[in-house]
């Protein structure tokens, strides 16, 4: 029964925007657990819920942006006080500024702190972080952030597929393979597609049919484990030109089947030729521009290039 009303107790203080649990306390631990807020708030119902602090803004921090506190407190000092702020992790979430004082003239004023996230480009997980807030007291206020990945990874095989890659519709399949044997390397986990466009399989405009790319999302090419951007998605989950370096591969480029404006142009029969006499469109390696999904003309299906991979 007492293990119920404990975890009631988590989730209801939770899901009040965590403004309630800005309360100080005295508990030992790690402010990353849940057993360091059931002590908590077993404390804050025990003693009286002596809350210092009104924080509001939230806690998703999106990578590469920034969260706006508002903080205020809740009783009157009798002198000027003073709060410091520090994260547990600055290279992903950076405060400032790094302190802020009250008065007892302006303490019901809320005062701004900036929470600034970092760019971690290799990997595509969320991460949590706990912004320590030192008390005149010398009491430690925890407050946890959630910074929100936005990142998804793609890379560029070996230049040993023809036009054919695809026969039998294993294209997808080609691409889980390489990926596969490239997760020892540090290339993050999960399920990896081409990016060629072909027929009724996959297509990027007019209306997509299957389609690889995510909106909003910042592009990592696994480059043999160097993780650099290569473009930035818009809205339309399409590339927009000129954020990133464009996608590592040989000098031969990669197949994708696009035209210059995205939509479907040759594509050596659906993937499945290798013929002298049919083609391909392809892009050009490391190219930041529209060359980076199609170089504008196609080339003969039986010459050697790369795909690319991109994680779903």
């Amino acid at each position: 029964m007492r293990t119920k009303r404990v975890s009631l107790l988590f989730t209801i203080c939770f899901s009040i925007s965590l403004v309630s649990c800005a309360i100080k306390s005295e508990n030992s631990g790690d402010p990353n657990t849940q057993e360091y807020y059931e002590n908590a708030i077993i404390n804050c119902f025990i003693s009286g819920c002596d809350k210092e602090l009104i924080i509001t803004g939230g806690n998703s921090l999106p990578e590469g942006g920034s969260l706006v506190l508002s903080i205020s407190l809740v009783h009157k000092p009798d002198t000027s006080v003073t709060y410091n702020f520090s994260s547990s992790n600055p290279a992903i979430a950076s405060v400032s500024p790094s302190s802020l004082m009250f008065t007892p003239s302006n303490y019901t004023t809320s005062q701004t702190l900036t929470i600034t996230g970092g760019s971690d480009d290799s990997d595509s997980t969320d991460n949590s972080i706990v912004i320590s807030i030192l008390t005149p007291n010398s009491e430690t206020i925890p407050y946890s952030v959630l910074q929100k990945d936005n990142d998804k990874f793609l890379f560029a095989t070996n230049a040993t597929y023809a036009g054919n890659f695809g026969s039998g519709g294993f294209a997808d399949f080609v691409c889980q393979n390489e990926a596969n044997n490239l997760f020892s390397s540090g290339l993050p986990t999960g399920t990896y597609k081409t990016f060629a466009v072909a027929g009724t399989w996959r297509r990027a405009i007019p209306s997509k049919i299957d389609w690889v790319l995510l909106p909003n999302k910042d592009y990592i090419d696994f480059a043999g484990g160097t993780f650099v951007k290569a473009f930035a998605t818009d809205a339309n989950a399409l590339f927009s030109f000129g954020t990133g370096s464009g996608i590592s591969a040989t000098a031969a480029g990669y197949w994708t089947g696009l035209q210059t404006d995205w939509s479907t142009a040759n594509t050596c029969q659906g993937w499945t030729s290798n013929g002298s006499i049919d083609q391909g469109n392809f892009a050009s390696s490391a190219d930041p521009s529209v060359g980076g999904i199609s170089a504008g003309t196609p080339d003969f299906c039986n010459l050697a290039k790369s795909v690319v991979c991109v994680q779903q």
